[in-house]
């Protein structure tokens, strides 16, 4: 019995220190286990960290490049455009292109009237040619004009390029009148812009080409350093001491470029702004129609002709003609019929009906695939209630 007595003692005590010896045993397994893991962890996040730290650098170094070609791609000058207007001219020529030079003047007023002209001259060009436009614009020119106007560009690759030119602060104070901006005189500064391009058509906003202007770009000048459409109002500049004078509208012209450089006109224009700038009744128009006044010509009527409606205007515009300058009323009618270019003088056909080819210009105002904001966005506000959709 007293054995008995002990050996169960025994095998208690031995049960109790198991139990125990296995708890402990487990708590050591189990630190060791966590010990491991947290180790583990601890290594893959360094890993992990690691990992994600050089592909963020990756990352960064990645957008730093990015930005930096942003930021080059941002400095483009009008230097950088003219460079590109080299390599533009030299391209279209290697496939034997006609490359006709092309200049506009706007602001982010006019860019629907704009966009229509330049897609008046893709849609009537010929197969071969290729125009290089010039945009001359303000500093305050809007990145989503840009993009609206080479909407053109990216339809029709082949057909034309656009080069924009910021003209800073180059004639400010002139031209500030609800009908004529500061951007109108631009185009007196197109033989500094262009110094490789010998002879260039300026063209208004308010116009549009029915008709390719080859003809027109390679037309023989006899001397003259600038040539455009008969203006009506040819005794507009006689205040300046002449009796019966040459005066033609601004609205398109063909420009020698070369001439313009050979006599030194930038000199010359700037230092008559200089002396009558209380004088310029029609802006830049006077300039061209006094200072140029001994190497200044009339286009063919076709090439400019106003937005007459109906040809009794149009005969009636050539009689207030000089009788030594006069259109050939032949030549003038076939013009009204059949016209190269078309200038919108008065009214302008986004106002309202009463004008010739009021039609045609909405045709091409459809075809720019814009149809909707240039209705609804082109009209001045105080002319809205003119304006009748063409249907």
């Amino acid at each position: 019995m007293e054995y008995n007595k002990y050996f169960i003692i025994i095998v208690i005590f031995a049960t109790i220190f198991g139990i125990f010896f296995a708890i402990f045993t487990n708590d050591l397994i189990t630190d060791n286990i966590t010990n491991n893991n947290v180790k583990n962890n601890t290594k893959d996040n360094k890993e992990e960290s690691e990992n994600i730290n050089k592909d963020n650098i990756k990352e960064e170094e990645k957008y730093e490049n990015k930005d930096s070609a942003k930021e080059d791609e941002n400095e483009n000058t009008n230097e950088d455009s003219a460079k590109e207007e080299d390599k533009i001219n030299e391209e279209p020529s290697k496939s034997k292109k006609t490359i006709i030079a092309v200049s506009y003047s706007t602001d982010n007023s006019y860019i629907y009237p704009t966009i229509v002209s330049i897609t008046s001259l893709v849609i009537n060009s010929a197969i071969n040619t290729f125009y290089n436009i010039y945009i001359l614009h303000p500093p305050d020119f809007k990145e989503e004009s840009k993009i609206f106007l080479n909407s053109v560009v990216n339809k029709y690759p082949d057909k034309l390029s656009i080069i924009y030119f910021n003209m800073g602060n180059k004639y400010k104070g002139l031209g500030l009148n609800f009908r004529i901006t500061t951007p109108t005189y631009y185009r007196l500064s197109l033989h500094e812009l262009l110094p490789n391009v010998n002879r260039i058509i300026y063209l208004d906003g308010d116009t549009a080409a029915f008709d390719d202007l080859t003809e027109l770009y390679k037309l023989d000048m006899k001397g003259n350093i600038i040539m455009g459409f008969l203006d009506g109002f040819p005794e507009s500049i006689k205040s300046f001491g002449f009796d019966k004078p040459t005066v033609v509208c601004a609205g398109v012209l063909l420009m020698d470029l070369d001439g313009l450089r050979k006599y030194g006109y930038t000199k010359k224009i700037n230092d008559f702004i200089d002396r009558n700038k209380n004088k310029l009744a029609q802006q830049d128009q006077t300039i061209v129609n006094v200072l140029f006044q001994d190497k200044l010509g009339a286009l063919p009527p076709r090439y400019g002709i106003w937005s007459f409606s109906k040809k009794e205007d149009a005969i009636g515009h050539n009689s207030k003609q000089w009788p030594h300058l006069k259109y050939d009323e032949k030549e003038l009618l076939e013009a009204y019929a059949h016209p190269g270019i078309v200038h919108f003088v008065w009214p302008k056909p986004f106002w309202r009906k009463q004008t010739g080819y009021y039609k045609e210009w909405w045709d091409l105002a459809r075809l720019t695939g814009f149809y909707d904001e240039i209705y609804n966005k082109c009209p001045r506000p105080f002319l809205r209630f003119l304006l009748n959709s063409y249907n």
